[in-house]
């Protein structure tokens, strides 16, 4: 009878959601060559999901394709959720990006748990990362895909926390089709040509 009522009141407790973490795209899902792709890298889930935890440390490698896009760290920016990281010494946090096609990111905050919680909600922004979209050597895809790999969390004490995603950060890009790309370009080139020409008295054109 123990066991039964055990049962049933496991039955009746809510479910935890899982730790979520997500690449979601600045102005859309599709691309073009010579444009900026801005990305955000955020997380939730650590309150919800059943872990009651702050993040004091974080790392993952981003694949992406390194004939469609170039990483701008200039143009790149990290949360404030783990501390600033533009001095004052609350977070340190490092961008890699010397093997073409992977980005990897650290980040470690010097701040105690204390204030991290106060810092931080069930969901906060981790980054954003900026790529040029480059024309590629060939023709250009029809999809290009981002995804993150080899994720390590911690708290402040650097205790790890365990990751179990509902899915893995994945971001599924369209690019427009060559002739499209083609009619743009013949499109500009119309538009500068017209720009160019001389005005004409009416009946000289």
């Amino acid at each position: 009878m123990a066991a039964m009522l055990w049962l049933a009141c496991l039955s009746w407790a809510p479910l935890a959601q899982a730790l979520q973490m997500s690449l979601l795209p600045h102005g859309g899902y599709h691309i073009a060559p010579g444009g900026l792709l801005l990305v955000d890298l955020n997380i939730a889930g650590l309150q919800s999901g059943g872990l009651n935890t702050e993040l004091g440390v974080f790392h993952l490698d981003l694949y992406y394709d390194p004939d469609l896009l170039f990483y701008l760290p200039g143009a790149s920016g990290w949360g404030t959720a783990l501390g600033r990281t533009d001095g004052g010494a609350e977070a340190l946090a490092f961008a890699d990006a010397s093997m073409p096609g992977l980005l990897r990111l650290d980040e470690v905050s010097l701040l105690d748990g204390l204030t991290l919680g106060q810092l931080q909600g069930d969901s906060f922004r981790l980054a954003t990362l900026a790529f040029r979209v480059t024309m590629p050597p060939g023709p250009a895809p029809a999809n290009t895909i981002l995804f993150a790999d080899d994720i390590l969390l911690a708290d402040a004490g650097g205790n790890l926390i365990p990751v179990a995603l509902d899915q893995p950060p994945v971001l599924i890009l369209q690019v427009p089709e060559p002739g499209t790309l083609a009619l743009l370009g013949l499109g500009m080139a119309a538009l500068a040509w017209q720009r160019r020409r001389p005005n004409l008295p009416p009946g000289r054109a």
